[in-house]
């Protein structure tokens, strides 16, 4: 089974973290409905039949952006196609985005030029005192977010608390959906899940408490809002490792789901980390490899060559 995950969809460009343009997001769902039998993943989670079958797919959203409902949902409708959308709940309830995209929409709106980066578990070429353009500041972020997903969360923390204060110039974007988007998506016959809490990446967290936080109380918050605890909870940038699993387990969940960029089979690989492939604004030809998974195939020969 090949699980595709999608998370922004829109016409507007973002020379950080590019949203899938509405015209290709729709050649995707044509091309996979009529390639694909779409099903939604809580549907068949138990079906192992079907979730061994390469001509099975599932559509996914992961973050819960509004431009989901704006732009995705008529698409699907289109197609007949049913998605699970994995929501961050503090997202929903302030409308606010996820930390990647604050932090990036920061760096590209701020006029401030004072930053100063100088923690001593950041690495010296990341420390810096001033970034006086915007290419500058382009470049810098390019550099410091891969660095920030590597690090436990309390250390992220602090450096994320920094650039907010220095960038306090910066007026958010509301571009997150809102609980009464999410009743209107179930009641269109789709699926909607969590994505924690915050989308903190739940393997750089240590303190387990922490780790069932996020867990119990966006599930419970889901409940709440829509009706149910959710079967499934989307790992926040695909961060997870045994721990997380298990606390996922214990707080009452049935699915975990990573991104790998892989197939899924169920005779190899746990529920509790479910391999997605994520697909992104590229040329239809890099696409359509994605969507096949030769693309996966060809870089694994190369590296084995």
């Amino acid at each position: 089974m090949k699980n595709f995950l999608f998370h922004r969809i829109n016409p507007k460009r973002d020379k950080l973290w590019d949203p899938m343009d509405v015209p290709l997001f729709e050649k995707c769902i044509r091309h996979i409905t009529q390639k694909y039998s779409v099903f939604l993943f809580e549907d068949i989670a138990e079906k192992v039949d079907l979730l061994s079958n390469n001509k099975v797919a599932s559509i996914m959203f992961d973050d819960g952006y509004k431009d989901n409902i704006e732009f995705a949902l008529p698409i699907l409708e289109k197609y007949n196609c049913k998605a699970s959308f994995y929501v961050v709940t503090d997202c929903i309830d302030k409308n606010i985005p996820t930390w990647t995209h604050i932090l990036e929409y920061s760096f590209q709106n701020t006029k401030n030029t004072n930053l100063l980066i100088d923690f001593d578990f950041v690495p010296r070429d990341l420390h810096v005192k001033k970034l006086d353009s915007p290419e500058q500041r382009l470049g810098y972020v390019r550099k410091i977010k891969p660095f920030l997903k590597t690090i436990p969360s309390s250390q992220r923390e602090l450096v994320l608390k920094r650039i907010r204060s220095s960038f306090d110039d910066v007026q958010q974007e509301k571009i997150m959906m809102d609980w009464d988007d999410l009743k209107q998506i179930i009641e269109k016959g789709h699926y909607v899940g969590s994505h924690t809490v915050t989308h903190n990446m739940l393997a750089t967290i240590s303190n387990e408490e922490e780790i069932k936080f996020e867990l119990m109380v966006s599930g419970n918050r889901i409940k709440e809002k829509l009706g149910y605890f959710p079967k499934t909870i989307s790992y926040p940038i695909g961060s997870y490792n045994e721990v997380t699993k298990r606390i996922a387990k214990e707080t009452g969940y049935q699915i975990g789901l990573a991104v790998k960029q892989d197939v899924f089979n169920p005779y190899e690989s746990d529920i509790f980390e479910v391999p997605r492939i994520e697909l992104y604004n590229e040329p239809w030809w890099k696409t359509k490899m994605r969507i096949s998974n030769r693309l996966e195939q060809l870089k694994k020969i190369i590296q084995y060559r």
